[in-house]
């Protein structure tokens, strides 16, 4: 008899849309209810290991909980170990990183033999933030199958942050469910079509991020540049 597959929740949507904050505030609902879990990163996440919206100013006098946990991929993730201490619910940050191997490309049929592994070893819940689209505008495969197999996807949206008057504001302000990447020095987008899928934050000093509509995603030739892998700093 096949295993049902856990339960699984993701929130997907663009930089800025609240995406973590919501994975924040599950956590919190369960912590309130006394629901053990634990949290994990892709490796290749750059930032610290403190799971948190961005912005989150933790003081010196507090610790902000729970502590996000990197792992290189989700295969390495002790599911037995976590059933046999009684946790049956895993929260996953920036889990579309996951779908990439080391070379950087994407691994196919990863959340059917992830999730259905996990099913077996008694994983009950599985809560999952990230990007629903890579830089290029191509979906993500874990997002894509995540929906396939009957995960609830919940689409977070911002509101669009391109400077419609130059460097001036007022932003665009419309709905944005696209991320867009630019170089800060010029306020110039990146050309989608040389941009890589999978593009680490904070890497890259002058690279900045923005929520956009889909009229500021698509910008005319003048408006954008090719992306350069070898950023002069």
């Amino acid at each position: 008899m096949t295993k049902v597959l856990p339960e699984v929740t993701v929130y997907t949507g663009p930089m800025g849309a609240g995406k973590t904050t919501r994975l924040y505030g599950k956590m919190g609902e369960l912590t309130h209810l006394g629901i053990p879990y634990e949290a994990y990163r892709p490796g290749v996440d750059v930032r610290e290991v403190v799971i948190a919206p961005r912005g989150y100013v933790v003081s010196a006098n507090e610790v902000l909980t729970p502590n996000c946990t990197a792992v290189e991929a989700l295969g390495d993730i002790p599911v037995e170990e976590l059933v046999l201490r009684g946790i049956k619910t895993i929260f996953l940050e920036e889990w579309f990183m996951f779908g990439f191997d080391h070379q950087r490309r994407p691994i196919s049929g990863l959340y059917r033999e992830i999730m259905g592994r996990w099913a077996l070893a008694g994983i009950e819940r599985v809560y999952a933030a990230g990007l629903d689209q890579g830089a290029s505008g191509n979906q993500f495969g874990l997002v894509v199958d995540a929906r396939r197999y009957g995960a609830k996807v919940v689409v977070c949206t911002a509101k669009c942050a391109y400077p419609v008057n130059g460097e001036r504001d007022p932003k665009c302000g419309r709905v944005a469910r696209n991320s867009q990447i630019y170089d800060v020095r010029d306020n110039r987008a990146f050309d989608m079509e040389t941009l890589p899928d999978l593009l680490p934050e904070g890497l890259r000093l002058h690279d900045r991020y923005r929520a956009v509509c889909t009229e500021h995603l698509l910008l005319p030739a003048q408006q954008t540049k090719p992306f350069d892998p070898m950023q002069p700093e």
